[in-house]
């Protein structure tokens, strides 16, 4: 994926905006910046008071040869993200939103769009997040600032045509109680991709299997890097391997249910690019094969449920050993991504264990399970 900017000033900064998921915004902050610590290049960050934006500025003297290469490598990565544009302009409102439509569009540089390619056609769409701008009503709202944005880059433009149906290119305006933000769009997300592996899609199904979207996203969660090693030790059906190994990540899975197993193996089977990236072991995950300081980062979604079976050990004992077991065979600065139900109160018993900082999410799965998604970090 190439969207074809490259940097040629090194003291020029580039800017783009991202709209992150509603559905757990601090969850998809953390997701942003883990990914962000992969590259390990300096970059500017700055997230909206709501957690829904996140700004990203690019200077090529920090490292940066090509932007391109940077976006590509963050919208292949991040699930907690619809969409990613170059910066025009943005109004934070310091204190409480615009009296007026007029107030609203006052204080910013339309002249950034004066220099677009004439010969695209384009549209534009506003974006309204959060709780609604009690002022106005939020469709009326929108439509006018979609015209007015538009008719700015007509009168910046003269040559270009709208097209709504089929836009060559496509203009964003994200509008919400801290303010407005507009870019031109570069790409969205992953997130329909992701979302098509669906687990009953696979040749083996296990009705405990957890849904791509949220595999993916604790993989990220770890900050692990391309080609180094990822362990998930109650690997199941193998999800968590299947996304890991799409993003060039090494990894491999332990199941001690040998049915489980050879259901894990013929779901690898079929997709081309885990086969090759992916290894599965049978064993006991309390019993690691691995020498000292070998995995980069541990992944995994351990037994719990009526669908599932602990073989008959207690889930926090089972844990307990587990996390004695790994404090060897991590890395400095692994992490360890963990999905428990939200009623095992463990973690600082399991932080304690490895010497380490951690962070929690909740996921709100069904009426009778919620997640909490633990994120170890080691010194």
């Amino acid at each position: 994926m190439s969207y074809g900017l490259t940097m040629k000033d090194p003291d020029k900064e580039d800017k783009f905006f991202f709209l992150l998921s509603g559905e757990n915004p601090e969850l998809a902050v953390f997701e942003f910046k883990s990914i962000i610590s992969t590259l390990d290049i300096p970059l500017n960050l700055k997230v909206s008071s709501d957690n829904r934006v996140m700004n990203l500025h690019i200077l090529p003297k920090n490292g940066v040869k090509n932007t391109s290469e940077v976006l590509s490598y963050l919208m292949e990565r991040l699930t907690l993200v619809h969409f990613c544009c170059s910066h025009f302009f943005q109004v934070e409102f310091k204190q409480t939103p615009p009296e007026s439509f007029n107030e609203l569009i006052s204080n910013h540089k339309i002249t950034v769009v004066q220099d677009l390619t004439p010969s695209k056609s384009f549209s534009v769409i506003t974006k309204r997040i959060g709780e609604p701008l009690e002022r106005y009503k939020p469709r009326a709202m929108s439509l006018k600032l979609s015209r007015y944005l538009g008719a700015q880059i007509i009168k910046q433009n003269p040559t270009k045509q709208v097209n709504l149906d089929d836009p060559q290119e496509k203009f964003i305006a994200i509008l919400s109680k801290h303010g407005l933000w507009f870019g031109k769009l570069i790409s969205y997300s992953l997130r329909k991709d992701v979302q098509q592996r669906a687990a009953h899609k696979r040749p083996f199904f296990h009705p405990s299997s957890m849904n791509p979207l949220l595999q993916r996203t604790m993989v990220n969660l770890a900050a692990i890097k391309p080609n180094e090693w990822m362990l998930d030790p109650f690997c199941g059906t193998g999800g968590a391997l299947i996304e890991a190994s799409r993003l060039e990540i090494r990894s491999v899975g332990i199941e001690i249910n040998p049915k489980i197993l050879w259901g894990a193996y013929q779901n690898l089977k079929v997709d081309r690019i885990t086969k090759d990236l992916a290894d599965l072991i049978f064993g006991d995950a309390i019993q690691l094969p691995f020498r000292m300081n070998s995995i980069s980062a541990i992944v995994t979604d351990p037994p719990y449920g009526t669908a599932s079976s602990t073989r008959g050990f207690d889930l926090q004992d089972l844990l307990l050993d587990f996390f004695r077991a790994i404090r060897y065979i991590l890395t400095s600065n692994a992490r360890v991504v963990i999905a428990v139900p939200s009623y095992l109160k463990i973690e600082d018993n399991l932080a304690q264990i490895l010497d380490a900082s951690y962070v929690k999410f909740l996921h709100y799965v069904h009426r009778s399970l919620t997640r909490k998604i633990l994120v170890f970090s080691l010194p």
